[in-house]
């Protein structure tokens, strides 16, 4: 063997970017390389269950997966040999079980008290190592309470995802349960340096949620970075309980809460919440909901002042649809001057001017993605006109991507080029453009645009955006073959069909592109097949090993 294969570096390298199957054979091959491969094989799971099926079998009952057999006490110095080399554990309970092909991964109710009670004395931790968890409780809520056996103060990031929490307007905002749902008592679980107690009522559980998510917060150890809380329609009292949660973690710089409904009467709650922010944050995703421009105001006043350091907001503004639509609805965050990424999705949706968008360049010099999309998208005046967009280019040299609605076009497009007879090669280089290094994507969302602009729409770009991996990207639910994604399709094809063209030096730049582009059009007759690009979905290459590996 190479002398280069028996650097601990080197083979890291070489497996860190290879197939579970070929780490996996590597485990196999060598003591030397076994350690390193079984490091990656296990660094990240997208599922619990090869964690527990290294402490005894898992089959299918009728209430979930279960274990199959008594956990027998030499199994655990196995686990341990293989959990500590977990550093992201993902889990989901309504993923299918490859192994025993049952349709989710839905544990029965006792297991993580099985986990707690029978973990020897003096084990530690269960993942002493881990640094991020994903956890979705999306077909019980009660699955929940399997992550607690792995919270560890190595966590780092923490993201909870609940399936639709619904609240009862007849009974004061209080969750209802399916009667099946386990009961979690307020005694039940009790953390002391990572030691868990059970009373003698270790088999009853209350049916508050909000206890249990207190519970899972009472974590003492926990100091998170990020931590993402993805629930629709929380009632008051988790909001109460998240704010109590936020004002704990004083190091977090990244919060990733998407709630896009509120309860009623959860104003209070909400108010809380947004005061409870910690003070570093660079990133936050949440949802604002108001019913005035003072409530608007106010809510977003607090927001900036609790977190002045933000780089990163992204924000659902859920308010009054007929809400005047102005700057002075955007004035709040013009103090964040160290903004990079702002993406504001409103109900209401906001129209900006040349000297509006001349303002917010001047407001943010850093701002390196800019999104502003209304949703639903039902009003047509509610975006920017097609040729503000020489004006982004201008106030925003730094811009990779821009996310912005572009409002109908009436008449052909008054390109500043054509205009008078100015029609000089130096005109059309001194026009501003897009940073070609960098600006990468211009995404229109439900953007209309009628087959008769589509030439002048291309010829805009063209001289707007050189870069070579120039994408348009539209709304996800349009389809790319019909409606609007399909215009959107074609002027992106003539785009590239210019940017793959040796340009004519003998004429200008814009005269060329558009003379290439008028011409494509008249003798190929938009050839979806040859124009349209179809972007494929990505596929997993990397499934997660089901059986321990180990090097006997």
């Amino acid at each position: 063997m190479h002398r280069a294969l028996s650097v601990h570096e080197i083979i890291s390298n070489i497996l860190q970017n290879a197939l579970p199957h070929d780490q996996a054979m590597a485990a196999r091959t060598s003591s030397l390389w076994s350690d390193i491969a079984l490091d990656w094989l296990w660094r990240e799971l997208d599922s619990l269950l090869p964690l527990l099926r290294l402490l005894a079998p898992v089959v299918e009952t009728i209430t979930g997966l279960a274990f199959g057999e008594r956990i027998e006490p030499r199994k655990w110095e196995r686990f341990r040999y293989y959990s500590q080399r977990v550093r992201c554990l993902h889990y989901d309970d309504n993923d299918p079980d490859s192994v025993t092909e049952f349709d989710s991964s839905n544990l029965v109710s006792d297991t993580s008290l099985i986990l707690l009670t029978l973990k020897p004395a003096g084990f530690g931790a269960l993942l002493p190592n881990v640094q991020e968890i994903q956890w979705a409780a999306s077909r019980d809520i009660v699955t929940l309470q399997h992550a607690l056996p792995f919270l560890h103060g190595s966590l780092k990031t923490l993201t909870l995802t609940l399936g639709e929490v619904t609240v009862s307007d007849e009974d004061d905002d209080i969750v209802r349960f399916d009667d099946d749902i386990v009961r979690f008592d307020d005694d039940i679980v009790r953390f002391d340096d990572d030691i868990v107690r059970f009373d003698d009522d270790i088999g009853r559980f209350d049916d508050d949620i909000v206890r249990f998510l207190d519970t899972i917060w009472a974590k003492q150890d926990l100091s998170l970075e990020t931590f993402g809380f993805h629930i629709l329609g929380p009632p008051t009292e988790i909001l109460q309980s998240l704010a109590a949660f936020l004002q704990s973690q004083p190091k977090m710089k990244v919060l990733q809460m998407p709630i896009t409904i509120f309860g009623p009467d959860s104003d209070v709650a909400q108010d809380l919440v947004c005061r409870s922010y910690p003070e570093g944050l660079k990133s936050l995703m949440s949802t604002v909901s108001f019913r005035s421009p003072a409530e608007y105001l106010t809510r977003l006043q607090t927001i900036i002042q609790r977190a002045p350091q933000l780089r990163t907001l992204d924000l659902y503004l859920r308010g009054v649809l007929n809400w005047p639509s102005a700057l002075d609805n955007l004035a709040p965050f013009l103090a964040l001057a160290n903004l990079e990424e702002l993406n504001l999705v409103t109900s209401h949706g906001l129209h900006l001017d040349p000297e509006d968008i001349a303002m917010l360049g001047k407001s943010f010099p850093k701002m390196v993605r800019l999104g502003l999309q209304p949703q639903p998208q039902r009003n047509p005046h509610l975006g920017i006109q097609a040729t503000s967009l020489i004006d982004f280019t201008k106030a925003f040299p730094k811009l990779s991507g821009l996310n912005m609605f572009i409002e109908p076009i009436r008449d052909p497009l008054q390109l500043p080029w054509r205009a008078r007879e100015q029609h000089s090669q130096a005109q059309a280089q001194s026009l501003p453009s897009f940073n070609p290094l960098i600006f990468e994507s211009l995404h229109v969302g439900s953007s209309p645009l009628e087959e008769k602009h589509i030439p002048d729409m291309a010829e805009l770009l063209c001289i707007l955006c050189r870069n070579p991996s120039f994408q348009i990207r539209c709304e996800e639910k349009d389809t790319e073959m019909e409606g609007p994604a399909l215009a959107w399709r074609k002027v992106e094809a003539l785009v590239r069909l210019v940017q793959g063209k040796k340009q004519d030096t003998a004429e200008p730049y814009h005269e060329w592109c558009r003379a290439l582009i008028l011409d494509t059009v008249a003798r190929d007759g938009w050839p979806e097949s040859k124009w349209c690009l179809v972007y494929m979905p990505s596929t997993d290459l990397h499934p997660k090993p089901n059986l321990p590996l180990r090097l006997s």
